[in-house]
């Protein structure tokens, strides 16, 4: 069963936003290969919905290292992170 994690953040301006969204673009499928699906949402101006989905919850775990090494290198641009994890009952992905 597919393992999903939905991140939503607050950066700290536009500026940041629009930076970081860039990065995120073109880093995220060299940095989590093993993902079937990345979703970047701009929610607004300065917030942003990021949704993962992994064929199962130890390939979910195995990305934990590069996530935590991601965050950190931007923690500066990042005013709040909230995340929320699970297996997905409908992971549909045509």
């Amino acid at each position: 069963m597919s393992y999903v994690r939905m991140n939503y953040l607050e950066y700290v301006s536009e500026e940041a936003a629009d930076e970081l969204e860039a990065q995120y673009v073109q880093n995220a499928p060299i940095n989590f290969p093993d993902a079937t699906a990345l979703v970047f949402l701009r929610t607004g101006p300065t917030t942003a919905s990021l949704t993962s989905v992994y064929p199962d919850q130890a390939t979910f775990e195995k990305s934990a290292a590069q996530r935590k090494k991601s965050l950190a290198g931007i923690a500066d641009k990042i005013k709040d992170v909230r995340s929320e994890e699970g297996q997905a009952a409908l992971a549909l992905i045509k």
